[in-house]
């Protein structure tokens, strides 16, 4: 069994474990096994996680969605299409105000 571990933080944010191995090792038999979890956010004397800098990014990255989802023609209807450009459009209203 793996003995527990600590971690100092000096502010709020997420952390992952990943573990991974170079050999293969009954009843794991790929060659470089490797796993992470789903991240564990962190509140640190009840600061919210919020990063302007990441939340821009995202902004020009959903940017970038939505144009590809305006100029791309293979939607199955237009019912569809505007259904997710709408979803974009919101997600990127969400991000907006996350880099204020």
């Amino acid at each position: 069994m793996a003995e527990a571990a600590t971690i100092a933080l000096d502010g709020s944010g997420w952390c992952v474990l990943r573990a991974f191995s170079d050999k293969a090792e009954y009843p794991i038999l790929d060659l470089y096994p490797y796993a992470t979890t789903s991240p564990v956010y962190v509140s640190v004397a009840e600061v919210p996680l919020r990063n302007p800098a990441d939340a821009t990014y995202f902004v020009a990255w959903v940017d970038r969605l939505i144009a590809a989802a305006r100029g791309n023609t293979n939607w199955n209807t237009e019912a569809e299409k505007k259904g997710v450009l709408a979803l974009l459009v919101e997600a990127k209203k969400r991000y907006e105000a996350l880099a204020r």
